[in-house]
């Protein structure tokens, strides 16, 4: 059975299974407990949050509010059959997320419709539900602190533990992507460079991420450690633009075999669908374009 890692006193990170990876659900212990991100579906809460709580002595009854870090559908998926569970719970979002989470299908549906030929089918399973709780930037509920770091998507966001210096980032530090993705997934490219440079402003003592990203992974302790993985992100995302610019440099402009080189060049395996390094290709590419006017 997975089982919550505590990261810290009072922060405790579990691994729900998704696909051939996981991703994360972090639980805030405090006065008012609470989580971060919900998994994909109301499977994922029956059979691998509920078990991991009572492990932990907790119900879902115990947790007062969830808070999401984007509206992808590995996150989001599983706050309505939470909310059916204990109707009492809040669901916090980023304000730009409110159609988003209202509708995820939705969204997830007009993800796909970008790139139609190389796009997995909608998940059936993924449901929505209205929120409670709209936050702008900057904003916060109870420890924690809203941070917009839009990049991964035009609404990312991280939580920042005040107390404990901790930030817990979903998907807002790509690195070069999970193995099974490829390569980072940027869908809001010109603007990821500056949320990881808007993070490395703060004094950040531990960092959680989504899932395990290529080349340096998921857990950081230490204001040291944290540090390295920005600079590394930027330096990642410098590389991999310079990678598709040369390759448009040199007469390629096929986004396809520019993503599947680009997922050579990172270490990734070249996933099933490739809508994903699609995105990413597509926002170098255009932004190289928009520079060279």
């Amino acid at each position: 059975m997975a089982r919550f890692e505590e990261i810290v006193p009072g922060i405790l990170r579990l691994k729900v299974p998704f696909g051939a990876g996981w991703t994360a659900v972090t639980l805030i212990r405090g006065e008012e407990n609470c989580l971060i991100d919900a998994a994909g579906c109301a499977a994922n809460v029956d059979d691998t949050i509920v078990p991991a709580l009572k492990a932990e002595g907790l119900r879902m009854d115990d947790i007062a509010c969830v808070l999401l870090t984007h509206m992808h559908g590995d996150h989001v998926g599983g706050v309505a059959r939470m909310k059916e569970l204990n109707p009492a719970l809040k669901a916090a979002v980023f304000r730009d997320s409110l159609e988003r989470m209202r509708e995820p299908r939705v969204y997830s549906r007009k993800i796909r419709s970008v790139y139609p030929a190389y796009s997995a089918p909608v998940p059936e399973v993924l449901e929505g539900c209205e929120p409670d709780i709209l936050l702008g930037d900057g904003e916060g509920w109870g420890p924690l602190a809203l941070i917009h770091t839009p990049g991964h998507d035009t609404d990312s966001c991280c939580w920042w533990h005040i107390p404990t210096g901790t930030l817990i980032c979903g998907d807002s530090l790509q690195q070069r992507g999970t193995a099974s993705q490829g390569c980072a997934l940027l869908m809001d490219v010109p603007n990821y460079r500056e949320s990881v440079a808007r993070l490395m402003t703060i004094r950040v003592k531990n960092i959680v991420l989504g899932h395990a990203y290529l080349p340096l992974g998921d857990v950081f302790r230490g204001e040291e450690a944290c540090r390295k993985l920005l600079v590394s992100c930027l330096c990642q995302d410098a590389a991999d633009r310079a990678f598709v610019r040369g390759m448009a440099a040199a007469g390629v402009r096929d986004d396809v075999t520019i993503a599947r080189e680009l997922i050579r060049e990172c270490g990734g395996k070249e996933p099933k669908y490739l809508f994903l390094p699609l995105y990413t290709v597509n926002g170098y590419y255009h932004e190289t374009e928009r520079e060279e006017r």
